[in-house]
């Protein structure tokens, strides 16, 4: 038996006292690099120990504009949005390699990890808005390219397992003014060279809506939001990922604080953003271990081994504290490797 490998989405709250526009210039100016580099860093040896199997690299800045920024100013380009290919760096994957390297020292074996960048259809939207400009369309996707291309470069001491698009409009919005063909010709530019290259290319959805049309792109692991919308469940047909071998990755603990905020409201009468205390109820009631490992039964009792990967259903970038974000994360795993286990034996 195959098992399902436990990733996290990437994005944290940021430590107490450093907001996420601090976090924001001191990537851009560089003159606080070692508060930025340990912050990273910390965070990112926090979700190795707590049993994240393939672990993001940590994301404190906006998924979007981290990307975006870098292929709007002009000096990084050769004309408008032309990116030059030394410019597309992910500046946290530099800062991780030194937690790589450690790793690799301690255990003797090369650490897994997951890049995620944001999609063409979603950086889109936010550059040019609703119009539909196909040449600039494609000219991002190649950016992303770019991108994907020196994550590999950069990755010295750790092995790059998945590249993830994060493309939450693609059936979420009715603002896409692409056709199909267009879309699938920009997916298509952005995953190639990580399929060439041995990795997972996989693509984060709010709602697996279009996952047909993704089944037609070389990406091979659609990742959606189950957890919180149980019913996403039935818009994939498991013969449609067998024939196009397709796998698919699972949200299997919710990440809407908000909602599991007024869910322990409503239960004790409290308001739990002022009494801080009862947010554990999220992770000791709410998102247990257990909790988590029966959502995960439930959805490998309908899609079998096409289900490849389970991870928390997003970021957890809005999360109160980083100390209830890791504690979702470790049941997270405990939830898994709890369901591996009982499918060995």
């Amino acid at each position: 038996m195959q098992e399902i490998v436990f990733i996290d989405e990437g994005s944290l709250p940021t430590p107490e006292g450093i907001t996420r526009e601090w976090v924001k210039a001191a990537a851009e100016n560089r003159n606080e690099d070692e508060k930025l580099f340990f912050m990273i860093r910390e965070a990112f040896q926090r979700k190795i120990d707590v049993g994240v199997h393939v672990p993001t690299y940590p994301q404190f800045q906006d998924m979007i504009g981290q990307f975006l920024d870098i292929i709007k100013d002009e000096k990084n380009c050769y004309e408008p949005y032309v990116l030059k290919e030394e410019n597309a760096e992910i500046l946290e994957l530099k800062i991780i390699d030194e937690v790589a390297k450690q790793y690799k020292k301690e255990t003797g074996k090369i650490l897994d990890v997951r890049v995620c960048i944001a999609g063409p259809t979603d950086m889109y939207l936010q550059a040019f808005g609703a119009t539909a400009y196909v040449d600039a369309y494609q000219i991002l996707a190649l950016d992303i390219e770019k991108f994907i291309k020196q994550a590999f470069k950069t990755a010295k001491n750790f092995k790059i397992k998945v590249i993830a698009l994060d493309e939450i409009s693609l059936g979420l919005t009715d603002m896409i003014q692409f056709s199909d063909a267009e879309i699938i010709s920009a997916l298509t530019v952005a995953s190639t060279y990580a399929r060439q290259q041995g990795a997972d290319m996989e693509i984060h959805l709010y709602s697996p809506l279009k996952y047909k049309l993704i089944c037609e792109t070389p990406i091979n692991v659609i990742g959606f939001e189950y957890a919180g919308t149980p019913s996403y469940l039935d818009l994939l047909d498991r013969e449609v990922l067998e024939d196009s071998n397709t796998y698919i990755g699972v949200g299997v603990s919710r990440t809407d604080i908000y909602s599991l905020v007024s869910i322990v409201n409503e239960k004790y009468g409290i308001n739990a953003w002022k009494e801080k205390e009862y947010m554990q109820k999220i992770v000791t009631e709410l998102e247990t271990p257990d909790v988590i490992k029966q959502r995960l039964e439930t959805a490998y009792s309908v899609f079998g081994d096409r289900i490849k990967y389970a991870n928390p259903d997003c970021g957890l970038a809005f999360w109160p504290d980083q100390d209830l974000a890791f504690k979702l994360l470790e049941n997270t795993a405990k939830g898994i490797n709890q369901f591996n286990m009982e499918r060995k034996d």
